[in-house]
């Protein structure tokens, strides 16, 4: 078995929940999650909500991983704590599994952790290509390559073990899918339109809107991409808008952003992206 890699230490502490307070007295109802690294409130909610160590999830997590057909040998680990041990994410990436030969370029196998203790995000375990000429993560977009399950249900080495077992063959179907988004065209006015209507457009109290300084942000990653007009270049935008993550504002915390980007792209990836290409095929 592979030795299992540290969690980080600021990751790395049993949340506690206490009944949250106003004024010195108990609000009904309501309760705090607190980091007892440094007594900081990291969460509050009304639901009944019993956060566990992140170690729980990262033993079993690699545990399993260390019981499928992966090779961990060479892996390399990226984990960060956000906004103060609230949510964390994660990025393996494991070398000696290579797609270069059948994807006709440089990529390696990556896999994302998100988990949460104030219940933002889902915890859940994401298999993709890594592109490494861009460092793109591939977000899949017809195969399930991962799974997100409530906290209380994701404690079982073999089964994950057996799930990641599945994870080469399916991202080997993902890399043939992408070699056929390079015959599927898309002109620039298409991509125009779906950008505008899948990536830019949000929702206010007035209605539907679009943030016209997003989409040529989009348009200029687009035409980077120097691969003619077709559906891989479209898909080479979106994970890069999930991969790449930025913040216009001083003192925003990227990670907390990259976990709700990744989640939107590949709701779109899986959804409306993936209809274009059934169309244009």
């Amino acid at each position: 078995m592979n030795t299992i890699p540290s969690l980080p230490v600021d990751l790395d502490f049993q949340p506690i929940r206490e009944q949250a307070t106003r004024n010195g007295m108990p609000v009904t109802g309501r309760f705090w999650v607190v980091n007892p690294l440094n007594d900081s409130v990291i969460g509050d909610g009304k639901r009944v909500h019993n956060p566990q160590n992140y170690r729980t999830m990262w033993d079993s997590l690699w545990t399993g991983l260390s019981e499928s057909v992966l090779d961990l040998s060479t892996v390399e680990v990226k984990a960060t704590s956000i906004e103060n041990g609230a949510a964390m994410r994660a990025e393996i990436v494991l070398p000696n599994h290579d797609f270069s030969g059948k994807l006709g370029e440089a990529a390696k196998m990556k896999i994302v952790i998100g988990d949460s203790h104030d219940q933002s995000v889902k915890r859940s375990v994401q298999a993709m290509i890594l592109r490494l000429a861009c460092l793109n993560g591939m977000i899949a977009v017809r195969e399930n390559i991962g799974f997100s399950q409530k906290h209380t249900t994701f404690s079982d080495p073999q089964m994950i073990g057996q799930v990641a077992s599945n994870w080469i063959p399916q991202l080997e179907n993902e890399v043939d899918l992408m070699k056929q988004m390079t015959v599927v065209k898309v002109d620039v006015d298409t991509a125009v339109h779906f950008y505008r209507e899948h990536v830019t457009k949000y929702r206010t109290s007035t209605g539907w809107k679009f943030n016209e300084k997003m989409l040529e942000r989009v348009m200029q990653i687009h035409n980077s991409y120097d691969m003619g007009h077709n559906a891989y270049r479209v898909y080479n935008t979106l994970t890069h808008i999930s991969t790449h993550v930025e913040t216009s504002r001083e003192g925003a915390d990227v990670g907390r952003k990259q976990l709700r980007i990744e989640q939107d792209m590949d709701a779109v990836l899986k959804g409306a992206f993936n209809d274009l290409l059934l169309q244009a095929a």
